[in-house]
């Protein structure tokens, strides 16, 4: 049986959400590792870092929201977390 062209789709994004995961994991694993390390005592760099921790947790969200938009929340259901991080 043909999939149809709203099938086909879902299963795109799906894809795109799950390889756009891992890379966003790693990143949000090293920015809160560095925001714990308390040798970095530079407000300023602390800032930058919550800054970039923020806008990466806005991606898991928009990647979140990407399949249950379509209606084709995958079969964790539309609360996954492809990021494994949690609430914004």
């Amino acid at each position: 049986m043909d999939e149809s062209p709203t099938d086909e789709f879902v299963k795109r994004v799906r894809t795109v959400r799950h390889d756009a995961s891992n890379p966003l994991t790693a990143a949000l694993g090293h920015v809160q590792l560095l925001l714990d390390d308390p040798d970095i005592q530079d407000e300023r760099v602390l800032a930058t870092l919550r800054t970039i921790e923020g806008e990466l947790r806005r991606l898991v969200t928009i990647l979140n929201g990407l399949t249950a938009a379509r209606g084709g929340a995958d079969e964790r259901g539309p609360e996954a977390d492809p990021a494994g991080v949690g609430p914004p």
